[in-house]
């Protein structure tokens, strides 16, 4: 997109879709870490984190979806992928003294940006740690992919690819 478009249509473009990103984690009580070029950071706590982060990922896909409804030209047509994942991190302000930002760090951030850059257009990738805590409440249904190899893993990570039930 940014190659065939002006700078300032690229903006509003990424704009428009981390906005509509940045709903849904707030609805499903997430909490935005941050932006990066054109992806969401996103952390979410306490109970049922695991199920509400997956459930705001496939929302996600939804809401970019629904946003080419916007769009003229199918060669402008928007797709994310998600990568979700489970577990500790640090939180706290890193960076410089001139320039620190709060952020969470670790493993399993790691993994969960592996996940996001590993999924395709429109799909949404989480670990074994996330499917365990799905169930027929949530609404989502997972698929087991090939374990993939993951930069900064000794072993393969067990992947799932999950949707909504009955998509």
């Amino acid at each position: 997109f940014a190659e065939t478009h002006e700078p300032e249509a690229v903006v509003a473009m990424l704009n428009r879709c981390l906005h509509a990103q940045a709903e849904v984690v707030v609805r499903h009580g997430g909490d935005i870490d941050k932006f990066v070029g054109d992806a969401v950071m996103a952390r979410f706590t306490g109970p049922e984190m695991a199920r509400r982060a997956a459930r705001a990922a496939v929302d996600i896909v939804a809401a970019v979806e629904a946003l080419n409804g916007e769009r003229a030209e199918a060669a402008d047509r928007l797709a994310v992928g998600v990568g979700v994942n489970v577990g500790y991190a640090v939180l706290g302000a890193m960076g410089a003294e001139e320039r620190m930002d709060f952020t969470a760090i670790g493993d399993t951030v790691n993994t969960a940006s592996r996940l996001c850059a590993a999924a395709g257009r429109g799909e949404v990738l989480v670990t074994e740690a996330v499917r365990q805590e799905l169930d027929e409440a949530t609404g989502l249904a997972s698929q087991a992919l090939e374990p993939l190899r993951i930069k900064g893993k000794a072993e393969p990570v067990p992947v799932y690819r999950v949707t909504s039930r009955g998509r």
